[in-house]
């Protein structure tokens, strides 16, 4: 049986979505992801992500910069890497962060549609802006023409969707705007000043009954809190339609012909297993609900084989034939296959 290439446009079919299908079929593989220059690589290992690389980072941190790659590229290659792990964190966490990032900048990149653009201050000299919190006042002291989005988030060492998102705030303020080249002067950076040390002790009164030493010491300041931005709301990704392309190199088996899967197709046929098996547990007693997942797991490698729809019909009538062989009375039999049936029905 051939095995299915999955590929695909993170606009068109969500690279967290295609991640999760690949990984309830327990697959060890990698990711190759690309937003020309920028390239990425995620691994997994029996369908857990366990290492991701980029240009500039790896782990979990070079995930979550793939996250803002809307116009990326990517394609599963199916073997045993052997690469160290440095993520641990489940999936389905990893997945959500994934899947919020791509929502909040697909609203961001309306006006900041790179992190290579070069965010400079209207504010005239002196200017003080209403309405600034103090993240986005000492942000605005570097927006001066000179550093891009990305070189900004390295200079402050913060996260470039937290800068991204304090951009957002003061340009739909009107208060920084966006070049493509480089200019202004070079800001200087602020360094952060230690905090005051205690003073040291009075020198003793002259000789008197009982002198007492005096000392004084003055506690450091507290910092305060900075509040964080309230992210924008975010609009709901209209649906695309999914280009595949046959991929650049030769299958591993030249006599065998390689399906070429669509992902959008794929991942409702995998949401549909996901229903059969929630119908199927909301019957049978919980002894067996092992029995349904071993066999949504088979069904779901049959899809990633390019079985279609047969699959998930097999799949129903697996668990029908289970429950039968394994002694459930005829009442639960019953409930389970008129459940089913609605389920197709529908």
């Amino acid at each position: 049986m051939s095995q299915g290439l999955i590929q695909g446009s993170m606009r068109e079919a969500p690279l967290p979505d295609i991640i999760q299908l690949v990984s309830q079929g327990g697959k060890t593989g990698c990711f190759h992801v690309a937003d020309e220059p920028r390239k990425a690589r995620i691994y997994l290992k029996d369908g857990k992500i366990v290492h991701a690389v980029t240009n500039d980072c790896e782990g979990l941190d070079a995930i979550y910069e793939i996250a803002l790659w809307l116009d990326g590229t990517y394609h599963f290659e199916e073997k045993d890497p052997g690469t160290e792990v440095t993520i641990t964190k489940p999936n389905p966490s990893i997945l959500m962060e994934m899947h919020k990032r791509m929502d909040e900048w697909r609203v961001i990149s309306q006006k900041i549609p790179s992190l290579d653009l070069h965010p400079q201050s209207t504010l005239l000299p002196g200017e003080t802006p209403s309405g600034v919190n103090p993240r986005e006042a000492r942000l605005l002291a570097l927006v001066t023409g000179w550093y891009t989005v990305h070189e900004l988030a390295e200079v402050l060492e913060k996260p470039v969707l937290t800068i991204a998102k304090d951009l957002y705030g003061l340009v739909m303020a009107g208060h920084v705007i966006l070049k493509g080249v480089r200019g202004g002067r070079r800001p200087e950076v602020p360094v952060h000043e230690a905090p005051p040390q205690d003073l040291p002790a009075a020198p003793e009164p002259a000789p008197a009954p009982e002198p007492v030493p005096v000392s004084v010491s003055i506690p450091a300041p507290v910092p305060e809190p900075v509040p964080e931005p309230v992210p924008p709301p975010v609009a709901p990704a209209e649906p695309a339609r999914v280009e595949i392309r046959p991929l650049p190199h030769p299958a591993p088996h030249p006599t065998a012909r390689p399906v070429v899967q669509d992902p959008v197709k794929l991942a409702k046929l995998t949401n549909f297993t996901q229903r059969i098996v929630q119908a199927s547990k909301a019957v049978l007693p919980p002894e067996h609900h092992d029995m349904v997942n071993k066999l949504q797991a088979r069904a779901n490698q049959q899809l990633m084989a390019g079985e279609g729809p047969e699959a998930v019909k097999n799949l129903a009538l697996a668990v029908s034939r289970g429950a039968v062989d394994a002694g459930c009375d005829g009442e639960t039999v019953k409930n389970l296959n008129a459940g089913l049936k609605a389920l197709f029905a529908k």
